[in-house]
């Protein structure tokens, strides 16, 4: 018993591909050495078998050549011939009327001789034409191949990509709550420590309860319930905002808002309740300029603190506004 002999160009190119030395020779025996896509697909099929990596064997082949070769036929053709030549003057007679015959004879063997040489001929160009389209063949297959694996790494890394963009989103929106909530505690500590020591000042009440803001931040959350991105983006927005005035109430920068600015139109002006929350907090919608504005003396920063709680609250229970009111 031998392996059996295959075409080593395949071969080698389903080994290139990754398939083991074994599962190659297996698949192009039994798909009939034909060509790279017959013995991938095989191998597709067939890659559960338990024998899938044992190689096949076959029996030796014995050779026994049998019959005249075209150079022994034509050898005889030319023997018949000098025979021919060479009879005797007394039987020109009988070799003058068997001429005919040995001439037709001759005609019709070298005939078939062209006609044989005529046939191998074809054969073999319809080999190599054969040949030629497997190899084209075997190079489209390969070119697929690569460039659905070159494909599928450019998949992978993107999804990388955003993934980590995500994580760094995700870590900085953490960084910006925790700094606005240390803000509005720190502002809470101190608003409290001066009444203490100040007996005289007595806070002022927000005309705005807490209870207001939580429902317009609660029915913004429903309004746009199927998309958390926006409504957590919006929530970001908004505490940025409070947390700037309560820091720098005497910066008017940060008390004075462009109805147009890009991002705010898209991340808060465009969403219901966006803008109204912001009114709740003390500003003043003036159309004719297009701008939010909170006067200097409309600052209240109990409410302001209030709306911070609130806003922060909102982000970090992930049932806020949906199993309430």
């Amino acid at each position: 018993m031998a392996t059996p002999q295959l075409d080593k160009r395949i071969l080698s190119e389903l080994e290139l591909m990754g398939f083991p030395t074994a599962r190659s020779i297996r698949a192009l025996h039994f798909s009939g050495n034909s060509s790279l896509e017959s013995a991938i697909n095989w191998l597709l099929e067939h890659e559960n078998d338990p024998d899938i990596d044992q190689l096949p064997l076959i029996p030796r082949e014995i050779n026994i050549e049998c019959g005249d070769t075209p150079n022994e036929a034509r050898n005889d053709i030319q023997g018949m011939r000098a025979n021919a030549q060479e009879s005797k003057p007394e039987e020109s007679t009988a070799a003058g009327r068997q001429k005919p015959v040995l001439y037709t004879f001759i005609n019709c063997c070298h005939t078939s001789h062209l006609n044989f040489l005529y046939q191998e001929t074809s054969q073999v160009e319809r080999e190599l034409n054969a040949d030629q389209n497997e190899d084209e063949v075997r190079r489209r297959i390969i070119e697929l191949f690569k460039s659905k694996q070159d494909g599928q790494e450019r998949e992978r890394g993107r999804i990388r990509n955003q993934l980590q963009e995500d994580k760094r989103e995700r870590i900085r929106a953490a960084k910006d709550l925790m700094e606005a909530k240390r803000t509005l505690e720190e502002n809470q500590r101190k608003r409290f420590v001066s009444y203490a020591t100040s007996p005289q000042i007595k806070p002022v009440e927000p005309a705005v309860s807490p209870e207001q803001l939580r429902d317009c931040l609660r029915n913004l959350k429903k309004n746009y319930k199927d998309d958390t991105t926006k409504v957590t983006r919006a929530f970001q927005i908004l505490l940025k905002i409070i947390a700037n005035i309560v820091k720098n109430p005497e910066e008017e920068k940060f008390r004075r808002i462009r109805l147009n600015n890009p991002v705010f139109k898209e991340r808060v002006g465009n969403l219901q309740g966006g803008v109204e929350f912001l009114e709740l907090c003390g500003f003043m919608k003036l159309a004719i300029s297009g701008y939010l504005v909170m006067p200097r003396d409309n600052i209240n920063l109990a409410l302001l603190n209030a709306a911070g709680v609130e806003v922060a609250s909102a982000m970090e229970n992930p049932y806020f506004g949906l199993l309430s009111k």
